[in-house]
């Protein structure tokens, strides 16, 4: 390989950095949405309310995994959405997204008026009993209202780092955690609403981060947007099959959920139940580590797949496990090192009339000082998992993903009756540890033996982005490399039989638009990179990516009227001579696609 093509592959490794950098605190929080009004309505209950209520909301674990039901349509849509951005179909882009989009909010209103008109039999569903039964069946009252947005919420999420609107992310977020935490006050303290009110208030503060966020998608300039008249519901089959392990991931977590309560209920009482509320949200907000690592991965790795970009899948799935090992440690380690502290936010300590605020509390810090290896072994298994989830190879992710829950309830149910409640903590680490070894099993089969290979552990196609049509990569730094790369470019088009005459405009079309970029993007002091790939398919395919900020030659095309001809000549041209002119901004990273 020349020096030309290590300096391309170094320029895209550090576009995939930056990329996969810019998405993860994104996807950190699109998780920490599903945890953080939890978190808030648990610390509240328990400082206000008391344990029995902070009990009373921990069963409603298992009908919060069934809300997750919309992620068997969100994580497809991820994948499929993916794809469709890296081979430039803008079209199939924007129609999968508005009927993907359309579809969860109707699921999420008929999922909200079961819930209301179904409280009371819901809550002696999932184990409540007694004066326990009536606080979870008010909870679940006022948390009806707000499940349509707490599922947009998490849908949007996932997809405004395609939009360029991480900053709306940050905002949208404060706007929940502000209202919420507000509202819980004044339901619970103003108004003693009870229950009822703390359901409430994270209803009121989903649909107001959702109506913030949708703005962003009904913008004509943005990448994503809503298009009604594009709906077509036929193609949610696909995006089902490809989002499955969600659904086998909710049914296992569901039951494992259930079990557990059960399990607890009968052998310790309130007390560990509550603390099975504390550990679904504490931990579960860091949990957000390793599931926003893993998310991250997914949306840039399907991008790369439907791209048959074999370097560049291999090197961002090395990114996910590194700085997700890294960050999980620490989140390991945090958990565990204030397994004294965290406690005291949801229970009075000392509570010497209260023998079950008592007992939580000790629970409460046996649980974080055992499970938190958990999330270790979860991002390494997770990695893998949505690996082969991307390529399709569906079998050993669904297989695995609803068994990884059931063998968690299987553990603490036996064990608890050996050890304890100690059991149902241990229980999660011992799970994926037993995951992957399987995970290892299936790499050494497919190898034929072992292997330290990551290609093999990726478990990737001994074709996939080696089968590809000719190609040229080539990284620019300067107007010298521009003027180098038109050079380039006419030469590889004419030895590979394209007449002159196209292999010239190839070189124009490269030198106009990474010209655009050097001149107006490479700022002084500021570091950037950018990378430019053409392939022989039927079309000629130029792709120019770069990290510099946000440039829509399409959109600064549509700001002149026609007869301002001296403006933008070299967009202008561009775009009468070729076929397709396409433009993206994932992750912050512009993509600029041209077929000619």
């Amino acid at each position: 390989m020349d020096v030309m093509a290590d300096k391309a592959l170094e320029s895209k490794a550090n576009l995939i950095r930056n990329a996969f950098l810019k998405l993860l605190p994104v996807q950190i929080i699109g998780i920490v949405v599903a945890s953080i009004n939890g978190f808030i309505d648990s610390v509240i209950t328990g400082q206000l309310l008391g344990t029995e209520t902070l009990a009373a909301v921990g069963y409603f674990g298992p009908l919060g995994t069934i809300i997750g039901l919309s992620y068997v349509i969100v994580m497809g849509m991820q994948i499929l959405c993916g794809n469709y951005i890296g081979s430039g179909e803008r079209d199939k882009l924007l129609s999968l997204f508005s009927t993907g989009t359309v579809f969860l909010g109707a699921f999420g209103l008929l999922f909200s008026l079961c819930c209301y008109f179904g409280r009371d039999d819901i809550a002696v569903l999932l184990g409540a009993q007694g004066n326990t039964a009536l606080i979870l069946s008010d909870y679940i009252a006022g948390y009806s209202f707000g499940i349509v947005g707490q599922i947009l919420c998490g849908m949007m999420m996932c997809f405004l780092p395609f939009n360029s609107d991480i900053r709306l992310s940050y905002i949208a977020i404060a706007l929940m955690t502000g209202s919420n935490i507000l509202m819980d006050l004044v339901f619970v303290l103003v108004f003693h609403a009870g229950s009822f009110g703390l359901g409430l208030a994270s209803a009121f503060s989903y649909l107001l981060s959702a109506a913030l966020m949708l703005r962003s998608f009904l913008d004509k300039s943005k990448a994503m947007l809503l298009q009604f008249s594009s709906l077509r519901f036929g193609q949610l089959w696909k995006v089902a099959r490809l989002g499955l392990p969600s659904l086998m991931f909710t049914l296992g977590l569901t039951a494992k959920s259930y079990i557990m309560n059960l399990t607890l209920m009968a052998n310790v009482g309130d007390a560990a139940v509550a603390t099975m509320n504390v550990l679904g949200t504490v931990c579960g907000i860091l949990g957000a580590v390793p599931q926003g690592c893993q998310n991250a991965f997914l949306a840039l790795a399907s991008l790369y797949y439907g791209d048959n970009d074999r370097f560049s899948f291999r090197h961002l799935a090395h990114l996910s496990l590194k700085y997700g090992i890294f960050l999980t440690l620490l989140a390991m380690v945090g958990l565990m090192s204030c397994s004294s502290l965290i406690p005291h936010l949801f229970f009075h300590i000392p509570a010497p009339d209260d023998p079950a605020t008592e007992l939580a509390w000790e629970t409460s810090r046996r649980m974080l000082l055992l499970f938190p290896s958990f999330l270790v072994f979860n991002l390494l298994m997770s990695i893998f998992l949505k690996a082969y989830q991307v390529q399709g190879k569906m079998q050993l992710v669904n297989v695995l993903t609803i068994s990884e829950n059931l063998l968690m309830a299987a553990l603490a149910a036996i064990g608890t009756q050996l050890i304890g409640s100690d059991a149902v903590w241990l229980s999660f680490p011992l799970a994926d540890i037993f995951c992957l070894i399987v995970i290892a099993g299936a790499v050494f089969l497919q190898a034929g033996g072992l292997t330290l290979k990551f290609s093999d552990w990726l478990r990737l196609s001994p074709t996939f982005g080696r089968d590809n049509p000719p190609m040229l990569e080539r990284s620019i730094n300067s107007m010298d490399d521009v003027i180098n790369v038109y050079e380039e470019i006419i030469d590889f088009c004419e030895g590979h039989g394209v007449d002159s005459e196209k292999a010239r405009l190839a070189g124009l079309c490269v030198e106009e638009m990474a010209g655009n970029v050097v001149h107006y993007g490479f700022r002084p002091g500021e570091r950037h990179n950018a990378n430019i790939r053409i392939i022989m398919k039927d079309d000629l395919i130029l792709r120019i990516q770069d990290d510099c900020p946000e440039f829509n030659p399409k959109k600064r095309l549509d700001q002149f009227k026609t007869e301002e001809i001296g403006k933008n000549i070299g967009i202008r041209l561009i775009s009468k001579i070729a076929k397709e002119m396409e433009y993206q901004n994932n992750a912050g990273i512009n993509n600029v696609i041209i077929k000619l």
